[in-house]
């Protein structure tokens, strides 16, 4: 083949080679970042993960819903204590 036709062959392969290399590079890359940020742990362990934490969440709101109830009722009976009953009235007069 004569060399004017090679250089440009000779261009174009090593560009693909290039390119290919710095793909395969970037692939490797993101499956090292893949690995690094999840651990060892499997994606269907991270979604399990994340549906636990909302149901954790869920449970949490409905313990505070709990709390504030039992507030009301305490501050509830606090002023129904606080009343003078109506025989104490009698009594002092």
């Amino acid at each position: 083949m004569p060399p004017e036709i090679l250089e440009p062959i000779a261009a174009v392969t090593t560009l693909v080679a290039l390119g290919g290399l710095v793909l395969v590079g970037m692939k490797m890359r993101y499956t090292h970042l893949q690995r690094t940020r999840l651990g060892s742990i499997a994606p269907e362990d991270v979604e399990r993960l994340g549906k636990d934490v909302d149901a954790l969440r869920q449970e949490l709101q409905h313990v505070r819903e709990e709390v504030l109830e039992l507030n009301d009722r305490v501050e509830f009976t606090e002023r129904l204590l606080e009343r003078p009953k109506a025989g104490d009235e009698i009594d002092r007069r």
